[in-house]
């Protein structure tokens, strides 16, 4: 395995989740030349500024009919005259200060991080007079206001444009007074900043090799006019000064990438926009709009939807006069676009319910040379290959000034149907799998100024349930269904493949993510196929919904969603449906008489925000990757099943005459399945249930419902078992001793570089077990802990620091004497002695480390643990016996670290 298979999956993943940030933008600072901002209210020059300047004597420019020349003209939303390495455009009087909707993605990627189809960045922009130049304008999203007001003139002054380009004044054509600029130096140009991504490929790899933009080595290539959009190609060249890291690369010193711009004319009536709210999951246009002075907040927020009307406004159900039309491209393999195609048609139901028939229509994309998927005029659905990663995304764009969705594009990689068949990529180690589960929550809080607004839309649902096709494979060979080593039928995949299809197309109709969905449904009626036909196997689609593997064969239902959920009906409704009302103020009523139904056990809902772990994970049912209304019984029988699934797990997934190296990837995905249900159950201490109703919704509920202190008993219970027991990471020889890694010696397969060749299982027990540790004594956690007996009504129980690290310290240090009744110490194996050092660490470092703001509460009981344990070691080094060395050593270390802890002076920080 080569450096770059070991660790590109994760640096994959970031580059990925970065461009599901989704081509969406914030509103404009003006929704369009009529409408007053920083261009419009002083800001900016009006046509009449666009006249040559008669009075002087010679212009700079050259004449139009001497500069347009043996050129071939191109018309549409512009007119072109493409000569050579020009790229004339010709601005006619109304196309300055005119604000444009520029899409920028990648159409030629390198198989690795960069992939054909990843989206850029998405801007709005104005062409600028400037006197002899045109310049450029990335216009600032964030402010409007009503025209011809003091509050447009305040916007006006504070909020300004950034200047992307500065053009040349190439002619001007004085019978029209059209201006003619040669776009070649900014289509030309690393204008998308992919100078960030080199630089992290270049930090992930741990080398020092620069990247710059090679002028020289990049080209035009292509433009395409058409009558409200323009579509232009060009092909990129950057040159490194060393080696990168990238396989994939034909030279590494020369990265060829193909960049597509599209340059959209926003419409000329802008959709009526609907307000958004915080109990529905739309992802929303936000602004500031400073005429609101008396409003509560300067902002209004709008859903992000598509534009349909009623081709008959008076039915209740109608056709709509435009519908929302999928092209599946030619790169989807034949047997998958069925699937493909029942996943996007499956939202029609919601969208029925909604008042729309046939709202979305599927078509394949015609074998037309000319027809590009990159074309705005169309969304699609395509396949890309990635040497790596597997993922799915579902990016759009939309019209910032009122949330309409343009255009949408979902991208599968291809490596898809070879990790459902469960041939995922092998792990690096520990952390590499580690980091993969927190990475959403990480990126979210990186950059509260930077990163909520870059990553507010990651979405890695589909990277995480490829992560779970071993987890399906060996539970179908376990029940019958497959021989060992024979391929997962076709039909499972596609149930798999069509799940996430539905999932992506949700985000394309502007829904975000709803991790409370899976509680809706109740364990007993999670493997009833009836119910799943019509409900699925969670209440939305949006959720990132773990396959449901039944520990009983018998009992097994529905891998995978058949179709949307109960919510995902009504958050479409909500966005959709008629409400009354010929303006956003007028529809408030109606929509507030469905966003007010919250309370319905059938629309949970919970996002992105709500679904952390540690201090910022409140709510145990509102997971990643979890099941049913009581995720603590789901996660019981999910441990349950992958130990059993682990014995005869060679026979179960390894073929006669096939390697080990297949036994050693599932070993680990084992692994990571069964420490991720214990991971979902730390939730539950001083855990909260949460509501986004509002005061006076039927059957409204408390913001915050404290966990009952016996379910947070049974749940650390659990996870000190489960988790941290001393049978947790205890495996037959024989199975260890198969654990092969691949020996293949090739490109993007090399051998030297992993640091073990047996299996490191002590590794990746202590990094496991570690996490585990960490989250349960997590500044947060013990802070909401203290927090619970304030919120506890009337006699109600609550759990405490003490009830906790008591738990921790008797399950850990089992071996040194705890538990219930008398025991005499007795031997701790290897595995055990790492976790027993990993606690005292983690205890020590409350009581003398600075770097963690642990309740004093929780200084002081770390403290007394410190002195109990160091007792209990004292007593089982004088007790004699049959300690063996290892074991010794171990007791009499820790209780020296112990003592020198306590007696260490400490700056405490008064609080």
């Amino acid at each position: 395995m080569s450096l770059h298979s070991r660790l590109a999956p994760a640096a994959v993943t970031v580059l990925t989740l970065m461009s599901c940030t989704i081509r969406v933008i914030q509103p404009p600072a003006s929704p369009g030349p009529a409408q007053a901002g920083p261009g419009g209210a002083g800001g900016g020059a009006g046509p009449g500024a666009v006249r040559p300047d008669t009075g002087r004597p010679e212009v700079p420019w050259k004449p139009w009919k001497d500069v347009t020349k043996d050129t071939r003209i191109v018309s549409g939303l512009f007119t072109a005259y493409l000569k050579r390495e020009n790229v004339y455009l010709a601005l006619k009087p109304e196309q300055f200060d005119r604000d444009y909707l520029m899409v920028t993605e990648l159409s030629e990627g390198i198989g690795t991080f960069l992939d054909a189809g990843t989206d850029l960045r998405s801007d709005l922009i104005r062409f600028h007079r400037a006197g002899d130049h045109v310049q450029l304008w990335v216009v600032n999203p964030y402010a409007t206001a009503t025209p011809n007001t003091p509050a447009a003139r305040i916007v006006a002054y504070s909020f300004g444009h950034s200047v992307a380009q500065s053009f040349p004044i190439a002619s001007i054509r004085d019978t029209t007074n059209e201006v003619l600029i040669d776009l070649a130096p900014f289509v030309v140009s690393d204008f998308a900043d992919l100078g960030p991504f080199f630089q992290f490929i270049s930090e992930f790899f741990h080398v020092r090799a620069g990247t710059s933009f090679d002028r020289e080595r990049s080209s035009f290539q292509s433009l395409r006019m058409f009558p409200t959009n323009t579509e232009i190609e060009a092909r990129l060249t950057f040159r490194t000064s060393g080696y990168l890291g990238i396989e994939t690369l034909a030279d590494y010193r020369y990265i060829p990438l193909g960049v597509h711009y599209s340059i959209l004319q926003l419409p000329d009536v802008p959709m009526r926009p609907r307000y958004a709210d915080d109990r529905v999951g739309y992802f929303i246009a936000a602004m500031k709009n400073y005429s609101r002075d008396t409003a509560e907040t300067f902002f209004v927020r709008y859903v992000n939807r598509w534009r349909l009307e009623k081709k008959d406004p008076n039915a209740a159900v109608s056709e709509p006069v435009k519908p929302i039309v999928f092209y599946l491209d030619r790169t989807i393999p034949l047997d998958w676009r069925p699937y493909v195609r029942d996943g996007i048609l499956e939202w029609n139901k919601a969208f029925e319910e909604a008042g729309f028939k046939n709202a979305i229509q599927v078509l394949d994309a015609p074998d037309d040379t000319l027809w590009s998927a990159e074309d705005a005029r169309y969304s699609t659905v395509r396949w890309m290959a990635d040497n790596d990663a597997t993922y799915a995304i579902g990016p759009s764009d939309v019209d910032p000034r009122t949330g309409e969705i343009l255009n949408a594009d979902i991208l599968f990689t291809a490596s898809w149907i070879q990790a459902w068949q469960g041939e995922y990529h092998e792990w690096t180690g520990p952390q590499a799998m580690i980091s993969e589960v927190f990475r959403e929550d990480s990126l979210l809080r990186a950059d509260p100024a930077g990163g909520g607004v870059r990553f507010r839309r990651l979405c890695s649902y589909s990277e995480g349930l490829a992560q779970r096709a071993t987890l399906v494979r060996a539970a179908l060979v376990a029940q019958g269904v497959i021989a060992p080593g024979a391929p997962v039928p076709r039909e499972y995949i596609g149930q798999a493949l069509k799940e996430v299809v539905m999932h992506e197309v949700g985000h394309t109709l502007g829904l975000r993510h709803n991790f409370r969905g899976s509680s809706a449904i109740p364990n007993g009626k999670l493997f009833d196929r009836q119910f799943t036909a019509t409900h699925g196997t969670s209440a939305s689609v949006m959720d990132y919904n773990d396959p449901v593997v039944a520990l009983d064969r018998s009992k097994q239902g529905d891998y995978y969603s058949r179709t949307i959920g109960t919510y995902d009906r009504w958050a479409i409704k909500y966005g959709y449906a008629s409400v009354g009302g010929e303006t956003p103020d007028a529809e408030r009523p109606g929509l507030q008489a469905i966003a007010g139904q919250a309370a319905d056990p059938d629309h949970v809902y919970a996002t992105d925000e709500d679904a952390s772990f540690g201090g910022y994970g409140l709510d145990p049912n509102v997971t990643r990757f979890d099941q049913t209304t009581d995720p603590l019984a789901w996660a019981e029988e999910r441990v349950k099943l992958v130990n059993r699934l682990f014995d005869s797990l060679e026979i179960r997934l390894v073929a006669p005459g096939e390697g080990y190296p297949k036994l050693r990837n599932a070993f680990t995905s084992l692994l990571f399945n069964r420490w991720y249900a214990t991971l979902v159950t730390t939730k539950y201490l001083s855990g909260a249930y949460t509501s986004r109703d509002h005061r006076g919704d039927p059957n409204s509920r408390p913001a915050f419902r404290a966990v009952p202190a016996v379910r947070q008993r049974e749940a650390l219970a659990f996870i000190a078992e489960a988790g941290l027991g001393e049978n947790a990471y205890k495996f037959p020889p024989d199975l260890l001793n198969k654990l092969a890694p691949a020996r293949w010696y090739h490109w993007d397969a090399n051998p030297f570089t992993g640091s073990r060749i047996d299996f490191p299982l002590h590794d990746w027990a202590l990094a496991l077990q570690s996490t585990l540790i960490n989250l349960l004594t997590d500044p947060g956690v013990l802070a909401r802990l203290r927090d619970a007996a304030l919120r506890a009504i009337d006699d109600e129980q609550v759990v405490t620091i003490p009830d906790v690290l008591s738990t921790l310290t008797a399950t850990i240090w089992a071996e040194a004497g705890y538990g219930p009744g008398a025991r005499r110490a007795r031997n701790a194996g290897s595995i055990r002695r790492d976790l027993q050092r990993q606690y005292l660490n983690s205890l020590v470092g409350m009581v003398v480390g600075s770097g963690r703001a642990v309740p004093e509460d929780a200084r002081t009981v770390a403290r007394a643990t410190l002195g109990d344990l160091a007792a209990r070691l004292d007593q089982a080094l004088a007790g004699g016996g049959s300690l063996d060395a290892y074991t010794r050593a171990h007791y009499a270390d820790s209780r020296e670290r112990i003592r020198q802890a306590l007696n260490a002076q400490m700056v405490q920080t008064v609080r």
